[in-house]
């Protein structure tokens, strides 16, 4: 080897940082993307934005985990300061109005975007969309889920699940007869950001509507529906003493946490409830919970209230490309072309997912009937569920914290069911013409 050669070949190697005590070659400058959602879970968000940046090592993401009852308020409080993330979670209940406000972007057109929407059941894929164009991916879709005892109802002669309120009413009371439990239904109705969810689903599961599709008020005369609901839970607690009165103190969460502790027969909550109830590790009562259709006025094979989450990219992200990524991982595929996030937090907390073809996967159908589900029941919940009819109005949020209050104020008998629907109504007609 001539001595020309070698110098040459030792000029390109030291080029390339390989000759002994060269300095190494400069990193590829990262991606920083800044992502929140509200606290659930957040140790398992931290384990997927690890794995996401194992497989995209161009990008960094800075998570951080915000309040989960208060999350709106933190989330407007830095939309205002200008100190919003790139991307972040998105409730349903919000969409409109954040959309309204300018700070979410549409993400139509984006890569891989029109494979997954073709995947996503009917009621998750409406909720992802806002007066014609896409703002998300879905972090989860879930249906609110009726929940007994099976063990106990059967003690109580009750063998057959009830699907109608009145078949619901003589169960608890066969449950109370056979002094199983004071208060056989358990319910939380404090405030929180899920508490119109059963009302909504009792009427739905009762064929009924609350709005048009104008969004005008059907309640509480055009559509009887909400009424006789209302009416009925109010027995429920005062005349025939089988809805826990101790549940106007509880919001959802407490509720789901006294439940699986032992408390009550029959409940009511959101889907990832019933695989906890039937955990062990988390259940005084697993393996004795058992899902039915939720019940309504009367058997008309509807479902109940379907809801779904979204990821959302901030409107003045100046790392759209790297945000864009994150939440396809997140509310989509990973680069081995799997749900791996969907299916992560389903197999781990019952979180529901939006893609049709999962229902289809041998590993979730084991985990569904771990998780304590008849298959026919839940296919047919999930089939039937429905989108609240107003969620996407900008004024939803106010509207439905206003009824969860009128409510609460007919369960302690300050209001009667008439008068406080009728608040109802007339707060929705106002919302909507100072929204018009």
């Amino acid at each position: 080897m001539s001595l020309a050669i070698s110098r040459r070949r030792f000029v390109v190697a030291g080029a390339l940082g390989l000759a002994t005590g060269a300095a190494p070659r400069a990193a590829r400058a990262q991606t920083v993307v800044r992502f929140s959602g509200w606290a659930f879970e957040p140790q398992v968000v931290e384990a997927n934005v690890k794995r996401f940046m194992e497989q995209n090592p161009d990008v960094k993401v800075e998570y951080t985990p915000l309040d989960l009852q208060l999350y709106n308020e933190k989330m407007v409080a830095l939309f205002n300061a200008g100190t919003q993330p790139d991307a972040y979670y998105v409730r349903d209940i919000n969409l409109g109005a954040w959309v309204e406000a300018g700070w979410v972007q549409p993400i139509d057109g984006l890569p891989g975007l029109a494979e997954l929407d073709r995947d996503i059941f009917p009621f998750n894929r409406e909720a992802l969309a806002y007066k014609g164009k896409q703002y998300g991916t879905p972090y989860y879709g879930d249906i609110y889920v009726y929940m007994y005892d099976r063990k106990l109802a059967q003690k109580a002669g009750v063998d057959k699940a009830p699907v109608t309120l009145e078949q619901l009413k003589q169960a608890a009371l066969a449950v109370k007869k056979a002094g199983l439990a004071d208060y056989p239904i358990l319910k939380g109705f404090k405030t929180n950001v899920d508490g119109l969810s059963e009302f909504w689903s009792m009427v739905f599961a009762s064929g009924g509507q609350l709005f048009d599709e104008e969004l005008t008020p059907l309640y509480p005369d055009k559509d009887k529906t909400a009424l006789g609901a209302l009416e009925w839970l109010v027995q429920a607690i005062h005349d025939w003493k089988i809805l826990d009165p101790k549940g106007l103190e509880l919001d959802e969460t407490q509720a789901r946490d006294v439940f699986v502790n032992g408390q009550g027969v029959f409940t009511s909550n959101v889907g990832n409830v019933l695989p906890r109830a039937n955990n062990p590790k988390l259940s005084k009562r697993a393996g004795d919970i058992t899902a039915t259709r939720f019940p309504g006025m009367a058997d008309v094979g509807k479902g109940p209230m379907g809801w779904t989450r979204l990821y959302c990219l901030d409107a003045k992200t100046k790392v759209k490309d790297g945000a864009w990524r994150l939440i396809y991982y997140m509310g989509g595929k990973d680069k081995t072309g799997i749900y791996y996030t969907a299916k992560d937090w389903y197999r781990k907390y019952g979180v529901g997912y939006a893609f049709m073809s999962l229902d289809r996967d041998p590993e979730m159908i084991k985990v569904h009937k771990d998780a304590g589900w008849d298959l026919e029941v839940r296919s047919q919940q999930y089939a039937k569920a429905q989108s609240r009819t107003n969620v996407k109005a900008p004024w939803y949020n106010e509207w439905d914290r206003f009824t969860q209050q009128q409510i609460q104020n007919t369960l302690i008998k300050k209001a009667s069911p008439r008068d406080a629907l009728t608040a109802s109504a007339n707060k929705a007609r106002d919302l909507k013409k100072q929204w018009s």
